[in-house]
C-alpha cells in the first residue's frame, strides 16, 4: 500500500511539472495580488492585517491548485488506476501531494509577503507549524471537494461547499498565526494547535470514508 501511494504521489509531481503553465499561473497570482495590496496600503499594514492577508491569499491559491486534483486525470486513466489501486490509496496520494503543494505555495507567499511588507511574526517556528497544519486541513477538504466537483461536473459546488466548511479551520489558524507574534503560555499554544489538529483529523477521516462512495459507479 505504501509503495503504491508513493508511486501515485510521484505521478502527481511529474504531471504538475509537465504542466508548467498551471504552476506559473499560481505564482503570478501570488505576486500580482501581493503587489496590488502593497500599492493599496503603500506597504504600511499592521501585523493582524498581514496575517489575514497571508491566509486569504493562501486560501484562494489553495482553491486554484487543489481544485484541479482530479481534473488532471482523464476518465480512462482514472478507471485504469482504480483497477490496480484501491480508492484509499488514490485519495491518500492526492491528499499528500496537495498538502506538499499547498505547503510550498504557502512558503512562497510567506517570502513574498515579507518582501513587500515590513512585517513578520516573532515566533517563526510556531507560525510555520501553523502553516503546515493549515495546509494539511486545506488539502483534506479541497481534495475531497475536487473529487465531488470532477464527478458531478458542477464546479460551483467547490465554492458553495468549501468556504462554509473551511471557515472554522481558517479562523483557528488565523488566530494561531496572530498569537505566534506574542509570548503566550504553552497551554494556549497546545489548545489552539490541538483544535487545528483535531479538525485536520476530522476532515481526513471524512475524506477517507466518503471518497469510495463518491467514485463508485
Amino acid at each position: 500500500m505504501l509503495n503504491n501511494i508513493i508511486r501515485l504521489v510521484q505521478k502527481e509531481i511529474q504531471l504538475e511539472l509537465r504542466q508548467k503553465t498551471a504552476l506559473g499561473t499560481i505564482f503570478i497570482y501570488v505576486l500580482g495580488t501581493s503587489f496590488l495590496i502593497y500599492l493599496v496600503f503603500q506597504g504600511n499594514i499592521t501585523l493582524p492585517m498581514w496575517v489575514s492577508l497571508f491566509w486569504i491569499i493562501a486560501l484562494f491559491t489553495t482553491v486554484n491548485a487543489a481544485s484541479k486534483s482530479f481534473m488532471k486525470d482523464a476518465n480512462e486513466q482514472f478507471y485504469y488506476l482504480r483497477s490496480i489501486v484501491s480508492p484509499l490509496e488514490i485519495i491518500l496520494s492526492k491528499i499528500i501531494y496537495n498538502a506538499l503543494l499547498i505547503t510550498v505555495l504557502s512558503l512562497v507567499i510567506y517570502l513574498v509577503m515579507i518582501l513587500f511588507f515590513n512585517q513578520n511574526v516573532e515566533h517563526k517556528g510556531l507560525f510555520l507549524l501553523t502553516v503546515l497544519l493549515g495546509a494539511i486541513g486545506f488539502s483534506n477538504l479541497f481534495t475531497l471537494l475536487s473529487a465531488i466537483t470532477a464527478r458531478t461536473q458542477n464546479f460551483v459546488l467547490l465554492a458553495i461547499l468549501g468556504f462554509p466548511i473551511i471557515l472554522p479551520l481558517l479562523l483557528l489558524i488565523v488566530k494561531m498565526s496572530e498569537l505566534s507574534n506574542f509570548a503566550i503560555q504553552q497551554k494556549d499554544i497546545y489548545m489552539h494547535l490541538g483544535a487545528i489538529g483535531l479538525l485536520d483529523m476530522i476532515t481526513l477521516v471524512l475524506s477517507i470514508v466518503l471518497f469510495p462512495y463518491i467514485w463508485k459507479d
